[in-house]
């Protein structure tokens, strides 16, 4: 039988069927051995071991075409970065590690501010125009009320998207909007920190619409950078790389003369907003380096 892994809990893998039927599987010895652990997402190949209590066991995993280690999934195509327009307030500086941290690893984005319902300075326009000029898709919306979502729909339709941001920025109050149920824990943001708490538990490939996936993932909160060089963090924000060459080769965007991007800065192409959060990040990377 084939089928795709949708959630991974105390050592079972529960695998969708092709013909809808989710089976709890274990996983065979021999991936201990090779050094290889089944992920959520995983599109794999199993026997039935019990046909009546539909229990199985994962023989093979086919190849991925993408694989995340935190969160640990696989087979995604394209990330959805959730962050608040307010409570908690949002950071450019936050939002463009998660973006630097997905283009490092070949994954498309859609940046995604949440709870438009509470902005009454229309800092979601700002906001917006901040990531648009960087060549990014992004989306205004409100879960609570349900403004903007057929836009992301659109955008999620045919594609397998995990759901990475901050806590407390309304990742599951949006996964639960897109379903049309309740699938994901919901929790609030604490007055005291700004922040939210963590409320998914397990890891789960949850099926939308036909041909169309989310993961709802523990441990998408945190943004790991740490394999990103200094040096290349230029080619990690797509605008640089639209403004021409740099009179030195191996150019730092800092103090430099001939620098492209600083030209295409004071020209007003590049957003002041995402070259501040730039040098913010190569200041943090040179430290680790």
């Amino acid at each position: 039988m084939r089928g795709r892994i949708v959630k991974a809990l105390s050592g079972f893998y529960y695998t969708k069927s092709e013909d809808g039927l989710i089976y709890s599987c274990r996983a065979r010895g021999k991936f201990r051995k090779d050094d290889l652990h089944p992920l959520v997402g995983d599109v794999c190949d199993f026997d039935i071991t019990d046909e009546k209590d539909l229990e199985g066991s994962i023989t093979s995993i086919c190849p991925r075409t993408s694989e995340l280690s935190r969160p640990p999934v696989a087979n995604l195509d394209q990330a959805v970065v959730v962050f608040a327009v307010k409570s908690p307030d949002p950071s450019i500086y936050l939002l463009s590690k998660y973006l630097v941290m997905l283009e490092k690893r070949g994954i498309d984005a859609i940046v995604v501010f949440q709870k438009s319902d509470l902005d009454e300075d229309d800092a979601c326009r700002d906001l917006a125009a901040v990531f648009e000029s960087a060549g990014y898709r992004v989306c205004v919306i409100s879960a609570l009320v349900g403004s903007g979502l057929d836009e992301l729909r659109d955008l999620l339709r045919g594609h397998v998207s995990t759901v990475a941001g901050p806590s407390g920025a309304g990742k599951s109050t949006l996964i639960n909007a897109l379903c049309g149920r309740d699938i994901a824990a919901t929790g609030s943001v604490s007055e005291k920190t700004g922040r939210g708490k963590q409320t998914t538990r397990h890891t789960e490939l949850i099926e939308i619409e036909k041909d169309t996936f989310l993961f709802d993932t523990p441990g998408f909160s945190a943004v790991d950078i740490g394999d990103v060089k200094p040096e290349e963090l230029g080619g990690l924000f797509p605008e640089f790389s639209d403004v021409g060459d740099c009179y030195f080769r191996g150019c730092s965007h800092r103090s430099e003369p001939g620098c492209a991007v600083k030209d295409a800065l004071d020209r007003g192409v590049i957003h002041p907003a995402r070259y501040e959060a730039y040098t913010m990040i190569y200041d943090e990377l040179l430290k680790k380096h």
